[in-house]
Formats: C-alpha cells, structure tokens, sequence
C-alpha cells in the first residue's frame, strides 16, 4: 500500500484533493496535507512517502525549491498546478506528471496509475528536477530542454538540436544534428503535442520533422532536408505540409 503526502498552501484546494485521494485511490493507505512549504522537506524526510502531490507556485517556497531541500528524493512527484502554459510546458519537457487543477477523479486515478507502472524511474528523478528548474527559469520556451527515456536512463535535449523523429514501433528514433541517433522508450505520439509549438511538423504517422530543417518538397512528394534525408509526406498531411513550406 502506499503513503501520500500533499503540500498545497491552500487548504481548501488540499483538503479537496486528500478526499479525492481518500474516495477514488485505494491504493493510498495513509495520506497527508502540508499547508506550509517551509514544513514541507522535514515532513518528507519524516514521512518518506511514495507518492508527493506538490503545487508549485506558493509563498516562501515554491514546488522546486521545496525539493532541493530533500536530501533522498525516492518518491514520486505529482505536481499539482493552475499554473500558466509556459510552465506546464516546462514541467512536461522534464517528463513530470501533474494534475491540472481543478483536479478531476479520473485524471487522479490515472497519475496514479502511471506512477505504480514507472517506478524504475525513480533512478532518474534528480536529472529530471534540475533539468525542471532550468526549464522554468529559462527566458523562453526555446531554451528548454525535453527530457527522453530510454532503456538505459533519461538525456536531455535542447529542440534546435532535434532534426526529426522517426516511429520504430513503440518506440522513437531521435535523428540529432552532428549525426546523432538516440531510441526512446516511448512512442511519436508522446512527442508530437510537446513539439508542435518549437516549429515540428507531423508528415507522416511514422515521422515528426523540425521545420527549420527542411530544405524543400520534391517532385515525388517526398520532403528533402537539410541533411538530403527524404521524408515521406502522407496524402492526407500533403496540404498542411504545403502551408507550412509557405511558412517557411
């Protein structure tokens, strides 16, 4: 069974999600609020819950800094936000999960359940912070850096440096500038949502291109880039292609 601690400085809003956790999560047995962000590292290091639901904006501390405080970090972090989409984006570039608030029973139960079937990347969690906090405190989302798994841990890359993406399966290959291959874990739909906004364009279900990277549209339908890699374009996609070279 598994413990929960809450660290909202809002009480309504943490009482309303502890009754959430209480009604649809059975699997917590024992749950916690924290209403004090300067409370929250000893309360962790007392608790040692597995799973942290963290907001992140709140006085004195924000979510970040309450973790550089913790000392071993072997929990799971949920952060819980109504925060603004520059952030999110930022938290979901670092391969957190978070709950949007107001929070829903089945988004609940669905974080939950992505935390029991991911606890060997528990391993990883201190790359991922940092690389949160940088994100957050970058000036723009251009200078965030999107957090990978694969089977041997979680790399970090800045979108400029990402050519295109190629599905393998469940799986993603990474083309990289300077000749770089990487195979992520998980499959191109993961990737499409988050780099639609850097300037990436689904061509096909098997490929998601970085736009500052195509060179032109041939004869034969097929998109040439940069590096003279061939594209195929999709009959379906064709149109949105066209638009985005006039873009270009």
């Amino acid at each position: 069974m598994l413990k929960a601690l809450i660290i909202d400085d809002e009480l309504r809003a943490s009482s309303v999600l502890q009754l959430m956790v209480e009604r649809y999560v059975p699997d917590v047995e024992r749950i916690w609020s924290c209403n004090d962000a300067r409370q929250a590292a000893p309360m962790i290091h007392e608790l040692k819950p597995d799973l942290v639901f963290l907001d992140i904006q709140m006085p004195h501390l924000d979510g970040f800094q309450v973790l550089q405080q913790i000392r071993q970090r072997s929990f799971k972090v949920i952060f819980t936000t109504a925060f603004s989409e520059f952030a999110l984006q930022a938290i979901r570039f670092s391969a957190f999960d978070y709950l949007l608030k107001p929070i829903e029973p089945e988004e609940l139960m669905a974080a939950v359940q992505r935390y029991q079937t991911s606890l060997d990347e528990l391993a990883f969690q201190p790359e991922q912070f940092r690389n949160g906090l940088s994100n957050l405190q970058a000036k723009s989302p251009e200078q965030f850096r999107l957090a990978v798994s694969s089977k041997d841990g979680i790399h970090f890359f800045p979108p400029n440096e990402i050519i295109r993406l190629e599905a393998l399966g469940s799986y993603t290959q990474f083309h990289l500038t300077e000749r770089r291959k990487f195979l992520a874990s998980k499959g191109l739909g993961e990737y499409e949502e988050l780099l639609a906004p850097h300037g990436f364009l689904r061509t096909h279900k098997s490929h998601l291109v970085n736009r500052s990277f195509i060179s032109f549209l041939d004869h034969e339908g097929y998109l040439v880039l940069r590096n003279d890699a061939r594209i195929e374009v999709s009959r379906r996609r064709k149109e949105e292609v066209v638009k985005a070279m006039k873009a270009i």
